[in-house]
């Protein structure tokens, strides 16, 4: 993989961060954020080779724990979890639009429950959040709909050209 491809995809996470950390910390929709790092990782997951996804994943994680509230460690984990099974599983979704959102929409609630779950394990206590049914329920269809832009922006980003798929 080229150090250009890396590098943009990096920088896309970082984007990412910056953007998850600032606005969406402040707009959410009935209580609850969407999670436009794990769709970010997920999208350059789907084009990037296994080590630089995973790493990908492990900093965006990272990044994010230290910007944030969560224990140091937690969103590291599940993002390095989330690469991990987006490069493992991206063959059987590849090139159909309806497969690519319910890929989205799994992983996305798979790495949900993972915060909640590891978290709990951490100390915090996520399951007597009276919103964590609903987080767990609402963050992967806005992830879902994020991932109408994203998706394409980064294939964009890494490939350096537009794929003919119109949506996802």
């Amino acid at each position: 993989m080229r150090t250009r491809v890396i590098g943009l995809s990096l920088a896309a996470a970082a984007l990412a961060v910056i953007i998850q950390t600032t606005l969406f910390a402040q707009v959410r929709i009935f209580g609850v954020a969407p999670d436009l790092v794990m769709v970010t990782v997920i999208a350059l997951a789907r084009r990037l080779d296994a080590e630089p996804a995973v790493l990908l994943g492990f900093t965006s994680g990272l990044a994010m724990d230290l910007l944030g509230s969560s224990p140091l460690g937690l969103r590291a984990l599940v993002l390095t979890l989330i690469a991990y099974a987006t490069v493992r599983t991206r063959d059987r979704f590849e090139g159909n639009v309806l497969a690519t959102g319910a890929a989205v929409v799994l992983l996305s609630l798979l790495g949900v429950v993972l915060i909640v779950v590891i978290g709990t394990l951490f100390g915090e206590a996520s399951f007597r959040d009276p919103d964590v049914f609903r987080k767990i329920l609402l963050v992967p269809l806005y992830n879902l709909v994020l991932a109408i832009g994203v998706l394409p922006l980064t294939t964009l980003v890494v490939t350096g050209r537009r794929r003919k798929e119109l949506v996802l």
